[in-house]
């Protein structure tokens, strides 16, 4: 029997969410030095950047500190 009582879990939805986060802590961390920041979670700052645009992460907009 399936159990439907439990909430339906969106797989990219959760996956962006969790990206979001790294980065975002990433960027505290680094102070919003965005190659220090790609180099501490294993990519380059251009993927950096095109996943900080993907998911609406802006450095100006979004509280870092």
């Amino acid at each position: 029997m399936k159990d439907t009582s439990r909430t339906p879990i969106n797989l990219e939805k959760a996956v962006g969410e969790f990206e979001r986060n790294l980065i975002v802590e990433a960027l505290k961390k680094c102070d919003g030095i965005q190659t220090r920041a790609a180099k501490q979670l294993g990519t380059t700052r251009r993927i950096l950047r095109y996943r900080m645009d993907k998911l609406g992460i802006d450095i100006s907009r979004d509280k870092l500190a």
